[in-house]
């Protein structure tokens, strides 16, 4: 069965959204003390309010087109659908936008059928413990995919495999590759001094603090 009791993700990646996945977790306390159906219900109004919270984390008035209104705070198939607009762009992304569309359109009415399932019973929770868990996984894998941009491909043999300028597969050399600029050992011990961060987790929807 789901490990229901962990975020599916790294640190560093549910520091995307730190208020959805506290939501995401306090439906997850209530259905390990479910026993009755309306028990179970309310694991599917703690659901729709972990997804409410995630349309307000994502929230930016710079996701909405000019001379278009705003979606309501808690329009989340809305505001989904402009982060994911925003995410995921061009022609290869296609699918994806596809994907990322009817995967919060089914997610949402699964969760609000929840909250009115007079038969709701624990495999019921299970499931939508895990559907929001993989859509609000899945959000977060675009937004990070977003922040890294296209990957660097050897020009030669096309492997990713590439540092520093250069294959390590083939040995090509990428001529346009700029060293970074250090300025002295001493900012060159802070770097290694540094925690390395990967930069797919540099950046971040909105930090607790914007939150009151």
């Amino acid at each position: 069965m789901f490990a229901r009791n962990e975020i599916p993700l790294t640190e560093s990646g549910a520091s995307f959204l730190p208020n959805t996945w506290r939501l995401w977790q306090q439906a997850v306390e209530v259905m390990t003390t479910s026993r009755e159906a309306e028990d179970f219900q309310a694991v599917g109004v703690r659901l729709r309010e972990c997804m409410v919270t995630f349309a307000a984390e994502i929230a930016d008035e710079d996701l909405v087109p000019d001379g278009e209104s705003s979606p309501k705070k808690a329009d989340v198939v809305g505001w989904s659908e402009l982060l994911i607009i925003h995410l995921a762009q061009g022609s290869s992304s296609e699918q994806l936008r596809s994907y990322g569309r009817k995967l919060t359109r089914e997610t949402w009415d699964l969760v609000n059928q929840l909250t009115h399932a007079k038969n709701a019973g624990s495999y019921d929770a299970e499931i939508g413990v895990a559907a929001v868990a993989h859509f609000i996984s899945t959000m977060t894998a675009i937004r990070m995919r977003w922040s890294v941009g296209p990957n660097q491909r050897c020009a030669t043999c096309g492997s990713y495999r590439v540092e520093g300028g250069s294959c390590v597969r083939c040995g090509w050399v990428d001529e346009d590759y700029v060293v970074p600029d250090i300025q002295d050992d001493i900012d060159l011990a802070e770097r290694l001094d540094s925690p390395c961060t990967p930069s797919s987790d540099i950046s971040t929807f909105m930090s607790p603090d914007d939150y009151p």
